[in-house]
């Protein structure tokens, strides 16, 4: 079997304070996998940030590192696509508690 971390490009972030929860209780040391398409403009006015309900992961126009499925927006993020990664610097974070996260 492949070695899964080897295979996810995935950045991470980790939350520096406790994730505090509807319910009173607190998560710590929440790490949030992302990643990003395109390049940051110096004026870095050519952020989006792409929020999803449904697929749960990151993996917008890349291939899944376990499934080997192509990303769920691979038709409409890319160059030359809709969501135009030659022009936009694309930002799709894992949802926390998703069947993904």
């Amino acid at each position: 079997m492949a070695d899964t971390a080897a295979l996810d490009t995935s950045q991470r972030v980790t939350l520096p304070d406790p994730l505090p929860l509807d319910s009173g209780q607190a998560l710590d040391r929440v790490e949030i996998a992302y990643e990003t398409y395109g390049a940051l403009n110096a004026e870095r006015s050519n952020a989006i940030l792409l929020c999803h309900a449904l697929t749960g992961d990151q993996f917008v126009a890349s291939p899944h590192p376990i499934t080997g499925k192509p990303g769920w927006w691979v038709r409409m993020v890319g160059p030359g696509k809709p969501i135009d990664t030659d022009r936009h610097f694309v930002i799709c974070a894992n949802v926390v508690g998703s069947c993904m996260g």
